[in-house]
Order: structure tokens, then sequence, then C-alpha cells
């Protein structure tokens, strides 16, 4: 990867570390999607001293994303150095990534409804920290696509760029987190403006016989003390009719802050609620299990944030009957107090 420092001068730099960024298996991040009519990328301001309004967002629906362990994965064996599984709750499949101290490195992408993506080499996601101004890109890539097969007829990735410039920082609100309350505030927030351009070439008889241009053009704006952005803002296109895809979502349920609105699963996650689920996945029962004697309210949730059941208990094992729920990803929140966690759990 190469560095680039940008002209644009900046002061008194935030920077987005690894400390809070780099994810570990079971790490849930709760969005919600939103309409992007009228949204503004840009806020107000100049670069270093922006100002991003976006209490007026308002959530379209809900969309849980998680981190696990590739080895639980269908296509494990595909992506041999992949050190992490990301999922969500509304597309089935994975993406893969290799992750480092500080780096956050793309091996691909399976599915088991579209084709699934291997590339020839990681490549670099996202570098911490991030520095405003250092620009951060890629060299070209190449990947495989399939299901079409391999050799004289199959589809290849070709002449992939990657760029992530961190290109202004300020301050940049979102809609109250705590029902009745204030809106919040994050004062250090850096935008990051990712380019990525890449072609999907379909081979016939060994000659190209389609190349299909894919453009991706979008902002992602981190917080220091929370993982993965906060808000997400972009559009993918093409030049084979497919039209323009955008999304605008934003984290709806944050460590440290209060009940997300909006029908979420609303958590302030404190990774010191220690239990264990099992069996996970589960087709009947699942058990959650607690170190200790206390009273507790136990919440089982769908990944869309509607409450299922919830139970008062003090014991040091509790159940939920999950024999006739929908096949899916689940969520339970353990309160202890005023302290709250939450881990996923899988119904076949």
């Amino acid at each position: 990867m190469s560095l680039l420092i940008s002209s644009v001068s900046f002061s008194q730099l935030p920077t987005i570390t690894a400390a809070n960024q780099m994810p570990a298996v079971d790490d849930s991040i709760f969005y919600a999607d939103a309409n992007s009519f009228g949204f503004d990328p840009d806020g107000t301001g100049p670069v270093n001293d922006k100002i991003w309004d976006y209490t007026g967002l308002t959530s379209t629906g809900n969309v849980t994303f998680w981190y696990l362990d590739p080895a639980t994965t269908p296509e494990t064996a595909n992506y041999p150095l992949a050190t992490m599984a990301y999922g969500n709750s509304t597309t089935p499949g994975y993406e893969y990534f290799e992750n480092t101290a500080n780096t956050v490195s793309r091996w691909g992408y399976s599915s088991p409804t579209n084709p699934s993506l291997y590339y020839d080499n990681s490549w670099v996601r996202y570098t911490f920290p991030l520095t405003p101004g250092v620009v951060q890109n890629v060299p070209l890539y190449t990947g495989t696509m399939e299901l079409f097969g391999t050799g004289e007829d199959s589809v290849t990735i070709a002449n992939g760029s990657y760029s992530a410039n961190p290109d202004a920082y300020g301050e940049l609100s979102l809609p109250p987190l705590v029902f009745g309350g204030q809106p919040e505030v994050f004062d250090s927030v850096i935008r990051v403006h990712i380019l990525e351009n890449f072609q999907i070439v379909l081979w016939f008889s060994g000659a190209p016989a389609l190349t299909i241009n894919i453009a991706d053009d979008f902002y992602v704006y981190f917080d220091e003390e929370t993982q993965d952005p906060i808000v997400i803002y972009g559009t993918t296109t093409d030049d084979a009719g497919g039209g323009t895809q955008t999304v605008l979502r934003y984290q709806n349920t944050i460590a440290g802050t209060g009940v997300a609105g909006g029908g979420g699963v609303g958590l302030v996650e404190n990774k010191d609620v220690k239990f264990s689920i099992f069996p996970n996945p589960a087709t009947d029962e699942i058990a959650i299990e607690f170190a200790n004697s206390t009273e507790r309210i136990i919440t089982l949730f769908s990944a869309e944030g509607k409450k299922i059941e919830s139970l008062n208990s003090n014991a040091t094992e509790a159940k939920f009957d999950v024999s006739n729920l929908p096949s899916g990803v689940y969520m339970i929140k353990v309160r202890t107090g005023s302290d709250l966690s939450v881990k996923r759990v899988v119904v076949k």
C-alpha cells in the first residue's frame, strides 16, 4: 500500500486508532437503514471543522452485522488465510477478512445465492491509524467469480483499484438513542472517502466476451470510541444497465450510549457481563448460563430488533424454547443492574 499526503493542511489532527476497530468473534454491530433523500455527505463548514447534523435521519429498517470464526462457515476452506468472517441479517453469505494488529484485508465473499468472489491476493481495506490527509491506496487487484466455473469459460475480476481518503473531520450528530433524549453527538469524527473501481470480465472459449465496469463511491464516518463506521453512505453504479444502488445506514445501538430508538435491540454493551449460550446453533431449546447468581433480565430478540420473549431470573441458567421460531439469527440481551450485554444465537 502506498501512503500519499494530501495537500490540505490540517491542525490538531484527530486519529482513528486500531484500539476499538479490530473485530473479535461474536462482536455485533447494529445499523438502521435510512432514506437518502436530501442527505448531504459534506455537511457544513471547512474540512477541518465539519458539522454533520444527521439528527433528522429516520429508520426504514434494521440490519445487524456480526463477526465470527471462519471455521464455522461453509466456505472456510476457500479462504484459508482469513481470520474473520462477516455476516449480516439480511443477505446470506459472508465476507472474509485477514486482520493484523492494525490492518483489515479482504479475501473475498461467499454466497449460497450469488456468485462467490475469490481475490488472487488479499488487499488492505483499512490501515489504522486513520489520519486526515493520509490517503491509503492499494495496488491493482484481481480475482475470480464463481459459480460460473473456471478455465476457458469463466468470470474474473480485473483492474481493481481502491483508495481510502480521510478527507475531513469534525462533529457528527445522530438521532437520539434514548427515547425522549438528546441527539447523540460525536465530536472527533473522521470522514473517509472511498473510491473503488473494478471490471467483471466474462470469458467464452478463452476470449473476453463481455466486460462490465463497476464503480463504488462511498463516504464512511469513523469515531475513535465506536467499532466500525457510525454512518455509511454511498452509491454503486455499472455500465450494464443495472442502475444506481444507494446505501445509507447509521449505527442505532452504540456502546456507551442509551437505548436505541426505532424498535432496535437497544443496549449499552458491556463485555464484562459474562454469559454463554448453548447449543449454538440450536433447534429446540437454548440455555443461557451465568457464572454467578444475581438478579437479571434476559430477553430474546429477532435480528431486526423485535422482542420475542423476556424473563427475570437470579439463577445461573435460563432457557428459551425456540422450536417454533423460523430459522435465522437471533439476539440474547442480558441486563444486570445498569449493565447490558448481547450475544448472537442461530436457530436452525
